[in-house]
């Protein structure tokens, strides 16, 4: 791999990540505005006093395994199954299930987070990118929940 190369990737990762924060910042006003509670994050948070797999779970392992299955296997499989629909069509309706699986009734930052890791990986076409901005926004979560909120 090129140095160049690499440092355009470790870029878009750190937008990507960033990006993601800022989404989610915008939505956690949002959802403060309108007095609707969080189910995700609030339910990992508990588990992390049990068991230190639940912090491995959502900020390393989760991220590889979501990356790889809504960013390459299920595109690729609606673009080939449905034929008609085009890339943009197949991302849309994976970040649509992305967000769906997270079981957030306000499924948004979900979605648009989904949405910027699959612009990481298209602008790359290397899953690395998205995976990485994946694991540095969940892990951003994990320690701004764990010890900036009370």
């Amino acid at each position: 791999m090129k140095i160049k190369n690499k440092f355009k990737k470790i870029k878009l990762i750190l937008i990507t990540t960033g990006l993601a924060i800022l989404s989610s910042l915008l939505f956690s006003y949002i959802k403060a505005s309108l007095s609707i509670g969080t189910g995700n994050v609030a339910n990992v948070n508990q588990k992390i006093e049990i068991n230190l797999l639940y912090v491995l779970i959502p900020v390393l392992v989760a991220p590889v395994i979501e990356e790889f299955i809504f960013r390459k296997v299920l595109p690729f499989g609606l673009e080939k199954l449905l034929e008609r629909i085009n890339r943009t069509t197949a991302i849309i309706i994976a970040n649509g299930i992305f967000a769906a699986v997270h079981f957030d009734w306000f499924f948004f930052p979900y979605f648009v987070n989904g949405c910027l890791y699959a612009w990481s990986y298209e602008k790359t076409k290397d899953l690395k990118v998205p995976m990485l901005a994946h694991i540095s926004y969940n892990a951003f979560v994990f320690l701004a929940t764990s010890f900036l909120v009370d």
